[in-house]
């Protein structure tokens, strides 16, 4: 036990490195817990999955963080519904907030002053705020809505609506659309599709598709930013989800659903050099985010094993 501890404390604190590594940050929960897991959080590891350390216990997913790598969001889900709470490199909560029952996968702007989340019921819709929860604006969704992801320039915001496919003229479960901070251009860029993400530079958009309208497994692909030549990364008979680019855009993460429990895989940026970085026999692995190479600052944390 202690043996782990001092592995988790190598990977918390400060390096002696010019050039600290990327963290790869998932969520994990433990399925026979439910989904209000007391015992799941937020974890960070190396890129290849080694040295994974806790940052947060409870029923957490979605995290991202900032872009000076200082502040982490996340969601937390209670009995009651689920909350936006941002806490520090260490863990520490500083603070919380979302006036809606369900307020879920938050995405930092890229100048770290705003965040994006999705919220409702009773009006789904994008909401953005400053890292205080005071609402700048918000982004009204034909169906319930997921994974906002900013543009790198901080001007659009892609997100994927999830639709109700008794609707006349639906085409698809789920589509992922683009609009501005007003609402306004708004842009369909794929369909039967979830999950954007930005590359950093901003030319592609990673996402899952569904192969077919109502199907609940999908593959990672990616296209160019307007949804043009979009091209398979993945072809499985399980489901994938969350991909995340690496900070220097030469990986993409992205959730595997399988047995026992969900795993998190990293690819090279074309689908090849696919290997395993997270995977445990006690709980599922989910919602795959990075943290730029910036040194971590020194604290004590849990190791997240087995």
């Amino acid at each position: 036990m202690l043996a782990a501890a001092v592995a988790a404390l190598a990977l918390a604190g400060s390096t002696d490195s010019a050039r600290p590594p990327s963290l790869l940050t998932f969520a994990i929960v433990h399925a026979s817990r439910g989904a209000v897991d007391p015992n799941g959080g937020i974890c960070i590891a190396r890129a290849d999955g080694s040295r994974r350390a806790r940052l947060s216990r409870g029923a957490d997913s979605s995290p991202s963080w900032s872009p000076d790598g200082r502040l982490v969001a996340f969601a937390r889900r209670s009995a009651t519904g689920s909350k936006i709470l941002i806490a520090d490199a260490a863990g520490h909560i500083l603070r919380r907030f979302g006036d809606a029952a369900v307020n879920t996968d938050p995405a930092w702007s890229p100048d770290g002053r705003r965040l994006a989340y999705a919220a409702g019921p009773p009006a789904p819709r994008i909401v953005v705020a400053g890292v205080r929860g005071r609402t700048i604006a918000q982004l009204a969704a034909q169906g319930s809505v997921e994974r906002p992801a900013w543009s790198p320039n901080g001007r659009r915001i892609a997100f994927a609506e999830r639709l109700e496919p008794e609707l006349p003229g639906q085409v698809a479960t789920s589509r992922i659309v683009i609009a501005g901070l007003g609402g306004g251009g708004r842009q369909v860029v794929a369909g039967r599709a979830a999950d954007p993400a930005w590359s950093p530079d901003g030319s592609k958009l990673a996402y899952v598709n569904y192969r077919l309208r109502f199907s609940e497994t999908g593959d990672i692909a990616v296209a160019n930013a307007d949804g043009s030549n979009p091209r398979q990364l993945t072809a499985t008979d399980v489901d994938e989800s969350g991909p995340s680019w690496s900070p220097d855009g030469k990986r993409i993460a992205f959730a595997r659903a399988g047995a026992p429990y969900d795993s998190i895989v990293v690819a090279t940026a074309d689908g090849s050099g696919e290997r395993i970085a997270v995977a445990s026999p006690s709980y599922g692995a989910s919602d795959p985010a990075w943290r730029r190479p910036v040194a971590l600052p020194r604290a004590r944390r849990a190791p997240c094993s087995p």
